[in-house]
């Protein structure tokens, strides 16, 4: 089967971006958080949610509160609220 230049140039381009793919270790950080789901007591939870208006209150960026404290920054922007 003959392929046409077009076809492949866009094999090339599949086959590049499949490696660049295959290559990357899948273990990256897509998370915020320490990656296990932690149990908090109920004091926990309070502490955990004035440090976090605390925080929010000051301006700090929900970013960098959640690296902090081990949390998503989705759950910095819902205590926020």
């Amino acid at each position: 089967m003959k392929l046409k230049k077009n076809e492949r140039a866009f094999l090339a381009t599949i086959v590049s971006v499949a490696q660049k793919i295959l290559d990357t270790p899948t273990n990256s950080k897509a998370r915020n958080g320490s990656g296990k789901r932690k149990r908090r007591s109920a004091a926990d939870v309070v502490l955990l949610k004035k440090q976090i208006l605390a925080a929010r209150k000051r301006k700090v960026p929900a970013k960098t509160i959640a690296d902090e404290l081990g949390i998503t920054t989705a759950y910095v922007y819902q205590i926020g609220r």
